[in-house]
């Protein structure tokens, strides 16, 4: 997993965690244990059909690695022609462990 990770450092990626929240940021640093710094990272919050996408600036964030359930890279120029005024989605749910 190291190796993938270590890939994206420096670039814009999209983390999403085990209990559903959305993280776009800069992947600054990472360790062993998946542990991720973004820098200039906002929360995208969906907050259900028929509401806007909110976005909470968090600046330098940490996550921890136990969280993460999906991280990927995001392509710059596409992300900018996102319109996320125009997007409606229902929250991500949690993750279910049984």
């Amino acid at each position: 997993m190291a190796q993938h990770v270590e890939k994206m450092i420096d670039k814009l990626v999209n983390v999403i965690t085990n209990d559903g929240r959305n993280f776009v940021g800069t992947l600054a640093s990472f360790d062993q244990k998946t542990n991720l710094i973004l820098q200039d990272c906002t929360e995208r919050v969906y907050l259900g059909a028929g509401k806007e996408v909110a976005a909470d600036p968090l600046g330098m964030y940490f996550i921890r690695g136990d969280n993460v359930a999906v991280i990927g890279e995001i392509d710059p120029k596409l992300e900018e022609k996102i319109d996320y005024n125009k997007i409606r989605a229902d929250p991500i749910k949690p993750m279910q462990i049984h």
